[in-house]
């Protein structure tokens, strides 16, 4: 078992000894064999102009203590050199309110990242900081309704255009690592678009004698809790009792992601946003008292049918091919036109008959070739093949092999449909490329 410990305070760590790395949460790295996560967080959450749901920052510290141990924790100390057991000690503010969802939240980790952990949550954690009437570009929440992710990609921007065609007043919340940040701004600035935007960085650092995981399989899971922050912090102001929606702009195929192959089962196919998963954080909050509702208001629609039904064509069209949804994206600041959400991004721009301007590594006549000629055809092999097998293919047994679905029928249907519409929008735009035959 690998012990990651996460305190605010570096006199309380221990010293870092053979599979435990002691972790510095809102601080720098000290000693050899430790490591530090969320250093900027702080500074960042004193601008917002109100106070902070202390329940919804425990929760931040929280997700960045997942967040370093998915991190810090080595693979090759696994038994199969994937899923690891592991044990996550971490401070919070009120751990009172978050013991009786450990085991929750436990199963809801191994869902997302596939590993086996054991989480214990001590006191002596960080209380949420105050507003600092001081600091520059303070963030107002006043007459905001929700709190909506925006990452860069092509989903959360026309989740962002239907709420601002609405009249719909948002935060929007992004993760910002490097090379995100830069995109998600410019695509505000292409849209004239002045939103209030709250932008955090994990900022995992290290001194370690082995390599990080960029993997980070439950990135999701520190994603939404910085939109719960918000949403939280919104219910908080808004009175007591009341529900803050977070918008999670997803669409129905890759929410669900069912295994493209028999070798994806399981953690190899992400889960960040499946209907199952988003469940479990729902009764989580339930368990703790956080007023906020996840939803996806795209879970029964492809990602061509969202272009086609966005409610701002003409500034989709301005900024379609300016994001994002390269899985690879992050390694070379250029999408590579060949991975699974490459693919499905692609196919959405050919069902909904859009030119697509995207500048792909591979591009679109290109893909025959890198069947051949390329080393990374991982990824395309497995579409071709799931969409040679979907006229024969059990759809149900198919789709719930990627996580439990809801015991509602008309529900389960609706995932199932979503999933066929899909991945026949990946089948036509593969067709149209000679790759599938």
């Amino acid at each position: 078992m690998i012990e990651i410990i996460v305190h605010p305070h570096d006199k309380a760590l221990p010293a870092p000894r053979s599979g435990r790395v002691p972790v510095h949460l809102y601080g720098s790295v000290g000693r050899s064999g430790t490591a530090a996560i969320g250093g900027p967080v702080l500074h960042v959450l004193s601008r917002i102009a109100t106070p902070i749901d202390p329940v919804a920052f425990d929760f931040l510290s929280l997700s960045l203590a997942v967040t370093a141990a998915d991190t810090f924790a080595n693979r090759q100390e696994a038994a199969d050199g994937w899923a690891r057991d592991i044990h996550l000690k971490v401070a919070l503010a009120e751990p009172d309110k978050w013991r009786p969802a450990t085991k929750l939240l436990e199963r809801a980790l191994h869902f997302l990242s596939g590993d086996q952990w054991m989480l214990e949550i001590t006191d002596g954690g960080e209380i949420s900081p105050t507003p600092n009437a001081r600091v520059r570009d303070r963030l107002d929440f006043e007459g905001m309704q929700s709190a909506s992710l925006y990452s860069g990609g092509l989903d959360s921007a026309i989740g962002m255009l239907n709420l601002r065609a609405a009249g719909h007043k948002t935060v929007l919340v992004s993760h910002a690592y490097r090379h995100d940040a830069s995109r998600q701004e410019d695509l505000l600035k292409r849209l004239n678009e002045p939103s209030v935007r709250l932008a955090l960085h994990a900022y995992p650092r290290q001194q370690l004698d082995y390599a990080n995981d960029v993997q980070m399989r439950t990135r999701s899971f520190n994603f939404f809790a910085m939109g719960a922050l918000v949403a939280a912090t919104l219910a908080q102001n808004n009175g007591k009792n009341r529900q803050v929606r977070l918008n999670i702009p997803e669409n129905g195929l890759i929410a669900i992601n069912p295994p493209l192959t028999n070798r994806r089962i399981g953690a190899l196919s992400t889960r960040t946003t499946h209907p199952y998963y988003l469940g479990m954080l729902q009764q989580v909050f339930a368990v703790v008292g956080l007023g906020v509702e996840l939803h996806n208001p795209f879970a029964n629609m492809t990602k061509g049918e969202m272009i086609l039904k966005c409610r701002d064509q003409i500034a989709l069209k301005a900024i379609a091919w300016r994001t994002v949804s390269c899985g690879k994206w992050k390694r070379s600041g250029q999408q590579c036109g060949k991975c699974v959400p490459c693919l499905i991004r692609r196919a959405s721009f050919h069902a909904a008959a859009w030119q697509d301007k995207t500048p792909y590594k591979a591009p679109g006549d290109d893909l025959h070739k890198a069947l051949t000629h390329s080393a990374d055809t991982d990824d395309l092999m497995a579409m071709i093949l799931a969409a040679r097998r979907l006229p024969g293919q059990d759809l149900l047994s198919w789709v719930a092999k990627s996580g439990p679905l809801p015991r509602d029928v008309a529900e389960r249907s609706a995932l199932v449909d979503v999933v066929r519409r899909g991945m026949a929008e990946v089948e036509n735009f593969l067709t149209s490329k000679r790759v599938l035959r």
